[in-house]
């Protein structure tokens, strides 16, 4: 009898933060409805010639902690383009790109902004 209890009291305590979480998504789904979301689908985008005629190009900036790997961005052969679409906080955002591993490049169609460690794109997400 004891042992059905426990199951009993951890089915009501998941039942309880099921409901809870369930509550919390509710609120923020309406929240969105309301005020609209602070994420915006960004798309990134660079020729393979204003890439230096890279092979792989990927995505670090301030929205992915300048991590040089996590973000890739896929080659389109017919347009010759690298695309990233990222989801970003609305404001500016600092990034650069990065040709082939190693190289570090601007966006040449963006503003630039110095900081501590140099020259970054930036863009704005309105």
């Amino acid at each position: 009898m004891a042992i059905r209890k426990k199951a009993t009291e951890a089915e009501a305590k998941s039942a309880t933060k099921t409901a809870k979480t369930t509550t919390k998504k509710a609120a923020a789904k309406k929240e969105e409805s309301i005020f609209g979301s602070s994420k915006v689908k960004t798309l990134f985008s660079i020729s393979q010639e204003a890439a230096n005629n890279a092979t792989t190009v990927n995505l670090a900036g301030d929205f992915n902690n300048w991590d040089k790997e996590i973000t890739v961005m896929k080659f389109d052969k017919k347009t010759k383009n690298f695309t990233a679409e990222i989801e970003l906080e609305k404001g500016i955002h600092q990034f650069r790109y990065i040709f082939d591993g190693n190289i570090w490049g601007n966006d040449p169609n963006l503003p630039t902004e110095e900081n501590d460690l140099g020259i970054n794109s930036i863009i704005e997400v309105k």
